[in-house]
């Protein structure tokens, strides 16, 4: 029966610590990709609504404007 060498070993835990560490990896980007994507989300909606209420207000002065030059 063939024995393993100390190499093979330390080759296969290498192999398994890489991995390990690339999945480590792969999360941490995962969750940073998610926070940005969150972020620019959560800054599209606030300006969407600065630009509704704007228009909301230039709605109601011209409005008004149009009320006095009749």
């Amino acid at each position: 029966m063939p024995t393993d060498d100390s190499g093979a070993q330390d080759r296969r835990e290498t192999k398994a610590a890489k991995h390990l560490e690339r999945a480590r990896a792969g999360g941490e980007a995962r969750a940073d990709y998610d926070a940005t994507q969150q972020a620019t989300e959560d800054k599209t909606v606030r300006l969407k609504a600065l630009r509704l209420a704007q228009e909301q207000a230039n709605l109601k002065a011209d409005t008004k404007t149009a009320r006095k030059k009749k």
